[in-house]
Order: structure tokens, then C-alpha cells, then sequence
């Protein structure tokens, strides 16, 4: 039998690599004969740069920028000299983990640390700028990034605002001037597989400002927000992009860059599987099922992100995919209609989340090798 593993993290308990090794583990004590060939993947959030590194030789630039309620943080980027590119992880300075559970407000983080990191690599004259979209602790529309590159924000009184959530719905004008040529010369890439529209119901506030702190008095209020920055964008350069596929990623993050500097969409697992050659790997080895693996595999995982560009892949080279996971909170049903081969979860349901998170690995093993075993 021969393997294609494709895993995602398992966040805050495994990464690709464990996953990989805690399964390899497991398919040997099954007893069947196999091999196997590791991609390192991401969608375009956490870990974007980790699998950009393992394709693209680059320099890991050190920047001293914010996180996402503006304190002072050392942070990187990785820079290609030889392309003129950079790619920038949002996660890295705009991230939830960089937050304590109750310092979480979208109302009050921004995208600006993030801003910072692009500069800086503007001004080594990068002709290309990568941002991974995700994880991020924010739900500015962009605005942090927009204004760390030259833009500011005004409310009606001409007062400059501060690029926050909470901002949002108090901006009547944008004032460009700042932006330098410099700047307009860059292309910039949103990298993202999230295909959820600025604002409304499927939105980036209603669904994903939850998780990063807000009440639903204030989802309201930041979805609010989002349509009066999406209005006066429209009404200062002509242009509609509220509603584009992946503008609600990161908290409206996908928006700002298009509308601000006409970033280009891709999808994140295309944009790495590109880069990582499987295409190739695909048209000259012949594979029995493609592996692949997140942490909690719910109605969300189809919305766009790795598990369905997973599923694209295996139905265009005709390979079965089999997905591993910590928690299955979808029916098996759905996932099989929707062109899965198999699933199965991981954890212990005798145990609390602390024990099935502490002992991820062991538990992939063993699933993994009784999975297999009746093969």
C-alpha cells in the first residue's frame, strides 16, 4: 500500500509532523506492508510559513512589530531575495495565540503589526508580497495593514481613528495620500482557502468573531462596522468587493488587501501543493489513498479551507481520501456526499479534552492501527 500524507495540524496538540509520525507508527503495528510520501500543507493560516520554507529557499527577517492590541513584539517574515518576494504569516503578529483568553476582543486588535512586517519588507524592494490569511485575533477589515502602508482613517470630524474594530463603523473618509510608490508598485497575494463574504449572516464577524472574543452584542456591532467600511470604499474607489468569495477571511483581512492594494486571491492548499511539486509527485507515482487530518473536522472544514482542497486534489489524480481527526462534530453522511472515502476521530470519549489533547499522539497511533489492521 502506498500512502500520501497531507495532515493538517492538530492545534495545540500536534503538528503535520507529529500527525505523520504517530500514524507511520500506527500503520506499522497494523502489520500491512506500505510506504508513504509527507507534503507539508497549509491553507494559508498558521503554518503557512513553516510550509513555505520547506519548498522556497528563504531568509527568516526579524522585525520588531505589534501584536494585535499594539504591543511590542519580536516577529519574521521569509524573504526570497532571488524572486523579490516575501511571505507574511498574519498569525504571526495578528494572531489569537498571541493573546491570553481574556485579553480576546476583535473590537480592540488590529491587523497593524502585520502592516509593519510588509513594510519593512517594501523597503527592502520586494516586487511580491504573500499574506497567509488566518488565525488572526482581528476583525479590522484590514485596516491596520492599510494604514501601517500609508493610508488613514477618518471619522466626521476629520479625526484620525485608530485601526480597530471598534473603528469601523465611525469611518466617513480615507485619506490615500500617504501611500508611497513604493508601495503601489507591489503586487500583494491574499493566500486563504475561507470563502465567506465581508458581512451578513455567513460573514466574517457572525462567524468567526466569536471565537475570537466577541459577545453578540458586538458580532452585531463589528458586522455593522464591516458594511460601512465595505460603503465608503465603494463610494471612494468605485469598486464592490464585500461580497467576493474569501473577502470575510481574517476578519475582513482579504477585503482590505483587495480593495486597498487589488491583492490577487489564491486559494492557501493550491498555493502550497503548487509549490511542493505533488502534481508532479502524482503524474509519475501511482498512490492507494491520500491521508489527511485536522483537529476538528465540523461544517466549517468545508467551507473552503484544506480538507476540501484536499478532496479536489483526490478526485482529479482518482485517489480515495481518508481524513483523521481529534473530533467528527459533522455527520459521516455529509462528509461522505461531499466525496470522502473514510473518516475516523481519535479521542477518547471516556476522557476530558486535556487527556485526549495530551495524549494526541498515542491515541493516533492506536486508532490508526486498528483502522488498518481490518483492512
Amino acid at each position: 500500500m502506498k500512502l500520501l500524507l497531507i495532515p493538517d495540524k492538530f492545534k495545540g496538540s500536534l503538528t503535520s509532523e507529529a500527525f505523520t509520525k504517530a500514524f507511520i507508527s500506527g500503520v506499522e503495528k497494523s502489520g500491512i506492508s506500505f510506504t508513504s510520501h509527507f507534503i507539508k500543507a497549509s491553507d494559508g493560516g498558521d503554518g503557512f510559513m513553516s510550509a513555505v520554507a520547506s519548498y522556497r529557499p528563504c531568509i527568516a527577517m526579524q522585525v520588531i512589530s505589534e501584536n494585535p492590541l499594539g504591543k511590542l513584539i519580536q516577529s519574521y517574515y521569509l524573504y526570497n531575495q532571488k524572486a523579490k518576494s516575501a511571505y507574511v504569516e498574519l498569525a504571526n503578529t495578528s494572531g489569537m495565540e498571541l493573546l491570553k483568553p481574556e485579553e480576546r476582543n476583535p473590537m480592540l486588535t488590529s491587523t497593524y503589526g502585520t502592516g509593519l512586517q510588509i513594510k519593512d519588507a517594501i523597503d527592502k524592494d520586494v516586487e511580491h508580497v504573500f499574506i497567509g490569511l488566518g488565525g488572526s485575533a482581528t476583525n479590522d477589515g484590514g485596516i491596520g495593514i492599510a494604514q501601517a502602508l500609508g493610508y488613514v482613517f477618518l471619522n466626521e470630524n476629520n479625526e484620525e481613528l485608530a485601526p480597530i474594530g471598534a473603528s469601523l463603523q465611525l469611518i466617513k473618509k480615507i485619506d490615500d495620500t500617504g501611500v508611497t510608490d513604493a508601495v503601489k508598485k507591489v503586487k500583494f497575494y491574499a493566500v486563504s482557502d475561507v470563502t465567506n463574504p465581508l458581512f451578513g449572516v455567513n460573514g466574517a464577524s457572525y462567524v468567526y468573531a466569536k471565537q475570537k472574543g466577541a459577545t453578540d452584542f458586538i458580532i452585531e456591532d463589528l458586522d455593522k462596522g464591516l458594511r460601512n467600511l465595505d460603503t465608503v470604499v465603494s463610494k471612494k474607489y468605485h469598486i464592490n468587493n464585500g461580497e467576493l468569495p474569501c473577502a470575510g477571511a481574517a476578519g475582513g483581512t482579504a477585503f482590505g488587501l483587495k480593495s486597498f492594494f487589488d491583492a490577487e486571491m489564491l486559494s492557501g492548499i493550491d498555493f502550497i501543493l503548487e509549490l511542493s511539486g505533488v502534481h508532479k509527485l502524482l503524474a509519475r507515482e501511482k498512490f492507494d489513498y491520500i491521508i489527511t487530518g485536522e483537529g476538528k473536522i465540523d461544517a466549517q472544514t468545508l467551507n473552503g479551507k484544506l480538507l476540501q482542497g484536499i478532496l479536489n486534489l483526490g478526485k482529479k489524480y482518482q485517489l480515495p481520501v481518508i481524513a483523521i481527526c481529534g473530533t467528527l462534530e459533522i455527520s459521516k453522511e455529509a462528509l461522505l456526499e461531499r466525496g470522502i472515502f473514510d473518516v475516523f476521530e481519535i479521542q477518547d470519549n471516556s476522557k476530558d479534552l486535556e487527556y485526549n489533547m495530551r495524549h494526541a499522539a498515542l491515541l493516533l497511533a492506536t486508532k490508526t492501527a486498528d483502522y488498518f489492521s481490518v483492512k
